[in-house]
């Protein structure tokens, strides 16, 4: 049996980490053997650095600070040789123990967080050649109302512009769009269902013909 990456992804707001967790025990109580990465975990250290940083230049709002040319060689750097390593080293030692992997976010979040700010991710095009690919990737959608009453702190243009970098990424990299409008037991099973689906697709390839022992 082939062993997985399946990531979950989405605006704030629709229960990217709430689903996550559930997701990951679910399939574990089924025996599939699955480890659990949060993916922001990564990203912490650059990101207080970041804000830290924009404090003691002035700035109101790190992601102007973001977009100086300075700042993004060193974020580049960061995700090169910090933030690259961890992850595929992380996911490739848990495939060695056996365990298949749900991430929490994965840098498809990180993507749609940079267009979000108008810009590009740092090294953007060689990150998506170089991160483990995910067998299985969902983006969680939700309402508008729904949001807005998870994440009051947000406005309706912020809400609707982040949904919208996140229909982008659907569309660019192919991801399974799921809507947490529907009760949790629906959106636990479905996605149960397309993991199970992936893993029965992998033994039939395996046992097929021409397939390489």
């Amino acid at each position: 049996m082939r062993i997985l990456l399946v990531t979950l992804s989405g605006t704030h707001g629709t229960g990217k980490s709430t689903n996550a967790g559930k997701c990951y025990y679910l399939l574990n109580k089924q025996g599939l053997r699955f480890s659990y990465l949060r993916h922001q975990d990564l990203l912490d250290p650059l990101g207080f650095v970041l804000r830290r940083a924009a404090r003691v230049f002035g700035f109101k709002d790190t992601a102007d600070f973001e977009k100086i040319e300075p700042v993004r060689t060193v974020s580049s750097l960061y995700y090169l040789f910090v933030y690259l390593p961890l992850l595929a080293g992380g996911i490739r030692a848990r495939r060695l123990l056996g365990y298949n992997t749900v991430a929490d976010r994965y840098l498809y979040d990180l993507i749609a967080g940079s267009w979000d700010n108008g810009m590009r991710l740092p090294l953007e095009n060689l990150l998506s050649r170089l991160v483990p690919r995910p067998d299985i990737s969902f983006v969680f959608d939700a309402s508008e109302k729904r949001i807005l009453a998870n994440r009051p702190e947000h406005t309706l243009e912020y809400i609707m512009n982040e949904k919208q970098q996140y229909n982008k990424l659907v569309r660019v990299f192919g991801l399974t769009r799921v809507s947490t409008d529907n009760p949790p037991e629906v959106v636990w099973n479905y996605i149960l269902h397309e993991i199970e689906t992936a893993f029965s697709r992998q033994n039939q390839g395996r046992s097929g013909p021409g397939a390489q022992l």
